[in-house]
């Protein structure tokens, strides 16, 4: 263990005998020591979220255990200032796939981490301009990650993600309203998923007298599946898991949905990708064309 992470090595120093025997058979020291350093840095966020609405909390790895896969330390928090999201929605609505704010604490071998969505990234993405709107994100979502040693947290380069690369777009034969219930209809169907919730950024943006297209966030994932294609890439627990869906009105009346393409969220963070997000994709564009496709 480095010198680096050398305040959480008295964390666990071994197992307790008798009555707690059994839960420490087949638990390696290094692990244990892992999961906790992973599980204090999140908690340190968790707190410095206070000011924010939190969406949801997901733990990747211990879910993905209850469905018997094996993946690294990883848990993300998604939280949410409306009046940021409404800024940035006012001048490129599909940027709200990758709206609002997310922090993943995580571990690559032994090795405790924190990476976030950062405002370069809504800019490369999306074409988003330098101004007042990606200024106050990166401010927001750094006051937050702040909260953490800065040595543990990692770059996020995304200079070689293009814009609007790895968003896969359909669209639907349905309305809004109707193509959102029949996705969830599909989604809730498959039997291995979890709804997380969704963001009604229309709705938030009227709250503040502002006039948004039509336009949700649906949020779900499938731990299973989704442990597998994070076990050796687990950095992609910030955006490729849990899964998103942007619905979407565009000015001429079109429903659009928008997702992520696995492999090249996986490209971007690792640089490779693996069959488990092929077959992710494939798994979305059949489920979700089924169930919007005429």
């Amino acid at each position: 263990m480095t010198s680096r992470h050398a305040k959480y090595a008295g964390v666990v120093s071994g197992c307790i005998v008798g009555a707690l025997l059994s839960s420490c058979i087949q638990r390696e020291p290094v692990a244990d020591v892992t999961y906790r350093a992973v599980d204090e840095l999140y908690e340190s966020v968790v707190a410095a979220t206070s000011p924010f609405k939190v969406i949801v909390e997901i733990d990747h790895s211990r879910l993905a255990a209850e469905k018997g896969e094996t993946m690294p330390p990883a848990r993300v928090i998604i939280f949410s200032d409306p009046a940021v999201n409404t800024s940035i929605l006012q001048e490129e609505p599909r940027a709200g796939l990758d709206l609002p704010f997310r922090v993943l604490a995580y571990a690559e071998g032994d090795e405790p981490a924190v990476i976030f969505t950062t405002a370069g990234y809504l800019k490369s993405r999306y074409g988003i301009a330098d101004g007042p709107a990606l200024q106050r994100y990166e401010e927001e979502v750094l006051s937050v990650v702040s909260a953490v040693p800065e040595d543990v947290v990692v770059a996020f380069d995304t200079s070689s993600f293009g814009k609007e690369q790895g968003i896969v777009t359909l669209g639907s034969a349905y309305g809004f309203d109707e193509t959102i219930e029949r996705l969830k209809a599909a989604i809730t169907a498959e039997g291995d998923t979890i709804w997380f919730g969704d963001i009604d950024y229309r709705e938030e943006a009227a709250a503040l007298g502002v006039e948004l297209p039509r336009l949700t966030l649906l949020l779900f994932g499938a731990p299973g599946p989704g442990g597998k294609a994070m076990a050796e890439r687990p950095r992609m627990g910030l955006d490729a898991f849990c899964q998103k869906l942007l619905v979407y009105q565009t000015p001429g009346g079109q429903i659009e949905v928008l997702f992520n393409e696995m492999p090249a969220l996986s490209e971007l963070h690792y640089g490779d990708s693996a069959l488990p997000h092929k077959v992710i994709t494939r798994r979305m564009r059949d489920t979700l064309g089924g169930a919007i496709e005429r």
